[in-house]
Parts: C-alpha cells; structure tokens; sequence
C-alpha cells in the first residue's frame, strides 16, 4: 500500500479497470477546473496548461496528474510571449507551492462528484488566492527586470525594455506558440 494514498488502497496497475477509472475521473476534473478558470481568464489550451495571456507575458497554471494515485499538483508560472525556450516549461515559476500552502491533500479524488467538485476548487482557491497575488506581482515591470537579469534566462535586457515600453510589439516566439498552444 502506497502511503500516500489517503485511502491506503493499493496502487491501481497500468492497464487496470481501476486505472482506467482513475484517468477518465482525472478528465472530469480537468474539465471542471476548465470551466471555474474561464471566468478568471484562463483557457485550457493543452490538456493540462490553462493560459491566461496578456501583452508581453503569459500566465498560466499547469496541472501534474501523479501516477501513484488520483491526485494532482497545481503550478503556477509565466512565460514572457517572445522566450524562445523550446521546452515546454515557463522562464520562472516562483508562486508559493502547494507544500508551502498546506494543500497537498486537497488536490485528491474519488470516482464521486463531490470528491471531483472539490479537488477542481481547490486548485481554483489557490489561483484566486497566492496565485493572484503573485500574478500581480510578476506584471510589475521592475521585478520582471529583476528576474529576467539572472544569467540563467537567456533573453536580453534590450528585448524586455523594448516589449514593456511598447507591448503592442511583441510577438509571441514559434516556441511560445507550441509550449503553450497560444496564437
């Protein structure tokens, strides 16, 4: 038995009727947590990445669906629209984690309605609360600045003044559009 499991049921194996269940619940949560972010901005535009986009950055929520059970775990990050990372990972996440916020738990569920509703506003409650704050924190231009000067980021001071003084010029990288499935 896996203790992780709030149950303390065993692990269903790959293939299995109960991993099959499993997936099709984890849709129903996906789908659910789709339809509470729209109003907030966000459209899902993969099956895990929910994108709210602005002029110069995208904001984004991406959920990670463990393979030990039926639980998620939300990140929160942006991704500056001309990044030309290829990968499919934000420039810099920093939102609290939901180690940090206390909410591990919270993100699990049952094949029932109730335990699928939950797990979908929990996710929900913690981009209303730190996620928001955060977000607006990350389009101050000054601490974009200081987190794009780190020499980890490849992207050049002069491309950033340039897209926060005139972000009606940015133009989303080939590599943003496929990361995110953004136009």
């Amino acid at each position: 038995m896996n203790p992780l499991n709030d149950e303390m049921r065993p692990l269903a194996l790959p293939g299995s009727p109960e991993k099959k269940q499993e997936s099709r619940d984890a849709q129903k949560v996906l789908w659910l947590l789709a339809k509470k972010l729209q109003p907030l901005g966000f459209e899902r535009t993969k099956p895990t990445f929910f994108v709210r986009p602005g002029n110069v950055m995208l904001e984004f929520v991406h959920v990670h669906k463990y393979t030990f059970g039926p639980r998620f775990r939300p990140h929160l990050g942006v991704r500056v629209r001309f990044d030309q990372f290829v990968a499919q990972a934000p420039a810099f996440e920093g939102a609290p984690s939901t180690n940090e916020l206390g909410a591990q738990s919270r993100f699990n569920y049952r094949s029932d309605v109730e335990t699928i509703a939950a797990c979908a506003e929990a996710m929900v409650q913690i981009v209303e609360t730190a996620g928001t704050q955060w977000f607006d924190a990350m389009s101050n231009p000054e601490q974009l600045l200081s987190i794009y000067r780190s020499p980890a980021t490849p992207i050049s001071m002069d491309t950033m003044e340039l897209a926060l003084n005139d972000p009606g010029a940015v133009v989303t990288s080939d590599e943003t559009r496929r990361a995110f499935n953004v136009g």
